[in-house]
């Protein structure tokens, strides 16, 4: 999500770039909910944010973007939602404080969503996936379709990148694994850098990236070119809603749009806002996402 390479359009031809963000246009949390570690059987310890909600309350499992972590992404959106839902907010594995992996694929996160649900107890979730947290979200409802009671995709896709883009990203997803892991993550913290970072804020933002894994980042984003769910998503009958972002400059909202044709009967939420709107626009984000979750709540009751 942060920083993430734009990617062409079925239309938009225009080249791939980072979009450097500026602190000062961002809003995050000043105290983030309660972090532990989870230890998941046979994977190891992952890192959960929770937050309670009212007793009887459904929970929302909250999975967060390229380059975030569930603080840079979620730390506004856990409170919103925790007066109506209890909530959990991982670390995808090789982000932030997330599972060590040998290599990152939506099937080893949605497998580890799954363990931190079980081990937690909590029962079916309605899962919100953001960008690359809604490739994980898909997979996760295709694998353990029984752990889930609703689906809210927001600024994601079914497939994220047309044929022609694949050669060049896997040109440069092979020339970076070629290249030292110091430069490799020299050239990740330049490129991710804020402007304005020179605060405190922007300073924070920096140290929660540094906890990426640069070997996992790659493999993302080879997972994000690769990825296409046309062929099986719409056998679904959870309940779902898609959150479009109108100026989403890196899932275009046509993308979107096709998302949300693939899935029967889904809601679409749309709002003014680019692919960075949950921490620029993060009241009215919010708003529309404790919307989404609260149209799919009574599903959740009835089961």
């Amino acid at each position: 999500m942060f920083g993430k390479t734009r990617s062409r359009s079925l239309r938009q031809q225009s080249k791939p770039a980072f979009e450097r963000l500026d602190v000062a246009q961002l809003h995050f949390a000043d105290e983030l909910p309660h972090g532990r570690r989870v230890a998941l059987a046979e994977r190891g310890e992952a890192f959960v944010r929770t937050a309670a909600g009212p007793d009887g309350a459904a929970t929302v499992l909250l999975v967060h973007g390229l380059f975030a972590t569930a603080d840079l992404n979620w730390s506004l959106s856990v409170p919103a939602l925790a007066n109506h839902f209890n909530v959990i907010a991982p670390d995808l594995r090789g982000h932030g404080r997330g599972l060590p992996t040998r290599r990152f694929s939506g099937e080893e996160c949605a497998d580890d969503l799954a363990a931190i649900v079980g081990t937690l107890g909590v029962g079916r979730v309605i899962v919100v996936g953001y960008s690359l947290g809604g490739l994980v979200a898909q997979v996760f409802v295709r694998r353990h379709p029984e752990l889930v009671a609703g689906l809210v995709l927001c600024a994601t896709a079914g497939q994220f990148s047309t044929p022609a883009d694949k050669g060049w990203t896997r040109l440069a997803v092979r020339v970076a694994r070629r290249s030292p892991e110091g430069l490799r993550r020299a050239v990740l913290l330049a490129a991710l850098k804020p402007r304005s970072a020179n605060c405190e804020r922007g300073r924070w933002m920096m140290s929660e990236v540094r906890r990426h894994d640069t070997a996992a980042l790659l493999d993302a984003i080879s997972e994000l070119r690769e990825f296409n769910s046309a062929t099986w998503l719409a056998a679904t009958e959870i309940p779902s809603a898609v959150v479009v972002m109108q100026q989403d400059m890196t899932v275009p909202p046509q993308s979107q749009h096709a998302l949300a044709r693939s899935l029967r009967g889904s809601r679409v939420y749309e709002m003014e806002g680019d692919h960075f709107a949950c921490v620029k626009r993060p009241g009215e984000f919010n708003a529309i996402l404790l919307g989404a979750c609260t149209g799919l709540a009574s599903p959740v009751g009835a089961a």
